[in-house]
């Protein structure tokens, strides 16, 4: 048997032993190679071709202790060894929940905050399964507790699906209440939007502002719309405002009174300062007038000024090249704006711009999801052959980029492709124009 068949064997068999956790059979295939040097390279770079998961990895997330001291006791492999999503075994370790490999991984030297492609690290994943146990070990070893993510903090992921445990030990460990990544919604939003009352009592005794948001729905205009009025009665005792600010397009009265919740607009009315423009202040005045033609004409034409000042403020912004201040701008605008693919694409071209590769990636296929006749590769009109090209490019680096995602080459061609994609995309003088494009059969 020649070097490389050797070698692509062993490497096969070491990672089915991974996946059965047989230590003895490992132990077996080690002892075969004269060259220990020789056994830990396979270990380290033999992978899943579909996952890129190493021995390592399959035995962390199978729970295989003895198998996991050995590796790394005795073979001595990179403990932080990364799959293609840049999951290390700490992290893989994590999303299974294995208190007791964890602790071994980060006695051992594991970086404990290293995050994957998508942002994640351990503590996010701690977060997502309320495993508080791991929380606590995880922050008492030194996670670091508000990194980022595609899916917001740790706080964030634990209160946006009422992990009453995980809430209660982020907080206890120093979490902000306050803090939101990506202008998203704030922990008191996520609690809220969770149906978890636990979580909002949780956090606004660990001092969250009930009226702090950045964009999208207040704690207030979100519990207005909730059935159970036990979470607005809640955020009025700690002095949540019931009347908006200059940003808002509807009070939280108004936002209950558009989805029919009576008993929320009745909470609200006694506090609410009255409004000049309805002709009936009162309860059911209340609730008819913001169904009729004049209050959605209204409100409307208060979303298109809204949207066109934060858009001036993103061109702004991009203009004097402060890129991340216009991905801001831009996620603003999603929010009051959810269905609107441009300020999603204009904001993938800006990641992309500021080697933001993944979440422009994530947001262009969001992009593609809204509008899903936008990128298809044949025009009609006097631009044809450039759209093509365009487009032909964009689609071979972002192939390129998601066979190899950290091959350097790869990763530049992909953010040049894309920038170029969604400038031209953003220059086209109309939704119409960019709904002309029809598939080439």
């Amino acid at each position: 048997m020649c070097g490389a068949s050797r070698t692509h064997f062993a490497g096969a068999s070491i990672i089915e032993t991974g996946e059965s956790g047989d230590l003895y059979q490992l132990k077996a295939i080690r002892n075969k190679f004269a060259d220990e040097w020789e056994f830990r390279k396979i270990c380290d770079q033999y992978s899943d071709f579909s996952t890129g998961r190493s021995v390592l990895h399959h035995a962390v997330g199978i729970g295989h202790f003895d198998v996991c001291k050995f590796l790394i006791n005795t073979v001595r492999v990179d403990i932080d060894v990364l799959t293609y999503k840049r999951d290390t075994p700490l992290t893989e370790a994590a999303k299974r929940g294995h208190v007791k490999i964890v602790e071994f991984l980060v006695k051992h030297g594991a970086e404990i905050s290293l995050p994957n492609i998508e942002g994640f690290t351990a503590l996010h994943y701690a977060a997502l399964n309320n495993n508080r146990e791991l929380v606590e070990l995880l922050r008492i070893k030194g996670a670091h507790i508000e990194t980022d993510s595609v899916d917001r903090t740790p706080l964030q992921v634990a209160a946006s699906r009422g992990n009453v445990e995980a809430v209660k030990s982020l907080l206890s460990h120093g979490a902000n209440p306050n803090f939101s990544c990506a202008v998203v919604d704030t922990p008191l939003v996520c609690a809220v939007k969770s149906r978890s009352f636990e979580c909002l009592k949780l956090l606004l005794e660990g001092k969250a502002d009930p009226n702090f948001y950045v964009a999208g729905l207040s704690p207030m205009q979100c519990a207005a719309k909730e059935g159970d009025t036990k979470f607005l009665e809640y955020l009025l005792k700690a002095k949540g405002d019931p009347n908006s600010s200059d940003k808002d397009i509807h009070r939280p009265i108004e936002e209950a009174a558009l989805v029919h919740n009576r008993a929320a607009v009745e909470v609200l009315f006694p506090v609410t300062e009255r409004l000049a423009h309805y002709p009936n202040w009162t309860v059911d005045g209340i609730i008819e007038y913001t169904h009729s033609e004049e209050y959605k004409k209204m409100s409307q034409e208060k979303l298109t000024k809204r949207l066109s000042v934060i858009d001036f403020g993103g061109l702004l912004d991009a203009g004097n090249k402060n890129y991340y201040r216009a991905i801001f701008h831009y996620r603003m605008a999603s929010h009051l704006d959810p269905s609107n693919a441009t300020w999603v694409s204009t904001r993938s071209m800006w990641e992309a711009r500021t080697h933001k590769s993944i979440n422009a990636l994530l947001d262009a296929q969001q992009c593609f999801r809204l509008k899903p006749h936008c990128p298809v590769p044949y025009h009609r009109g006097d631009n044809a052959a450039a759209a093509n090209e365009i487009f032909k490019k964009f689609l071979k680096a972002g192939l390129a980029f998601l066979l190899d995602p950290y091959e350097r080459k790869k990763c530049h061609a992909f953010r040049i492709t894309m920038f170029d994609y969604f400038a031209w995309l953003s220059q086209m003088s109309s939704a119409e124009e960019i709904l002309s494009f029809s598939c080439d059969d």
